[in-house]
């Protein structure tokens, strides 16, 4: 139980430390395109060694496989959006609207799936659209750009999170971590190819930034907190692994603080509270489960 504790933590770390190193990409001249590939070929290509000398992750069936292509379109949408986000918005903003997914999570559950709505579901739709509202900060839209294309991003990144987190808590149980971050990696980078063809890609941009970069988010923020997250997802089930899962865009923040001199107004600050106790009201509440996507 311990070990699966842990193993969330060092997720959340790696999670956090994602928007730290997109932004740098971003200040010394790397394209989207350019982070996207090498943090999926990276990945893809490590986590292929490590399924293949872990045999027992190659065992499946084959009618997991295009739930697999499902989970790693999704997770593809969120990393997508969450990277285009950070382009037009500060690392901290955009990793605490990422954190509304769990308001995706009961409005998908609620028009999709026609759950009823509880009192506390009803609760964490107000605290993290008010939340919402704070962490933008609309009432001082007059003394700073607010980029509507940088939020519209980051809501797209939280939905496709939403269900990433919602397919992940069933795949978990039939299949292992690595099977599931392998796949997930290998997709995306077919995604990347799809949308951006590696036609001189790396054209005009810093070799030391590069592997920095692609090191940094494929390694540090990719392999490590998926696997760990799959695998404390597994010792701890759904609601103890995303509940503590919230610390995340603390985490976060913190590091944009120090690392990038990036700062929060009080009300932001205030709106990210709201946020994260909404998704903390939500975890707690133990009503059904909405079903998987690719079911």
């Amino acid at each position: 139980m311990k070990n699966g504790y842990v193993l969330i933590v060092l997720a959340a770390l790696g999670f956090a430390a994602l928007p730290i190193f997109i932004k740098y990409g971003y200040n010394v001249g790397l394209t989207t395109e350019v982070m996207l590939f090498l943090r999926f070929l990276i990945a893809s290509v490590l986590l292929s060694f490590i399924m293949l000398v872990n045999k027992k992750g190659l065992h499946m069936n084959k009618s997991d496989l295009p739930k697999l292509v499902v989970q790693g379109l999704v997770f593809f949408g969120s990393s997508y959006c969450y990277t285009l986000a950070i382009k037009h918005m500060s690392a901290s903003v955009t990793n605490i609207l990422l954190y509304t997914y769990p308001l995706m999570v009961v409005l998908m559950a609620t028009m999709i799936f026609k759950e009823k709505v509880s009192l506390v579901k009803a609760l964490t739709l107000l605290l993290s659209f008010l939340g919402c509202l704070m962490v933008i900060d609309v009432i001082h839209t007059s003394t700073h750009q607010i980029s509507m294309l940088g939020i519209l991003y980051g809501i797209g990144s939280a939905i496709f999170y939403a269900i990433y987190n919602i397919n992940g808590q069933y795949l978990s149980k039939t299949l292992e971590p690595v099977t599931i971050s392998t796949y997930t990696s290998v997709v995306c980078l077919f995604a990347t190819m799809v949308i951006y063809p590696p036609v001189n890609i790396f054209a005009g941009h810093s070799f030391q930034a590069m592997w920095i970069v692609g090191l940094g988010t494929a390694i540090l923020s990719t392999i490590i907190p998926l696997f760990c997250y799959q695998k404390g997802l597994s010792l701890l089930g759904a609601s103890q692994a995303s509940i503590l899962s919230n610390i995340e865009p603390v985490i976060a923040t913190v590091l944009a603080f120090l690392i990038l001199g990036e700062t929060l107004s009080i009300i932001q600050l205030s709106g990210a509270f709201l946020i994260i106790s909404g998704g903390l009201l939500l975890k707690l509440d133990k009503g059904k489960q909405p079903s998987t996507l690719s079911s």
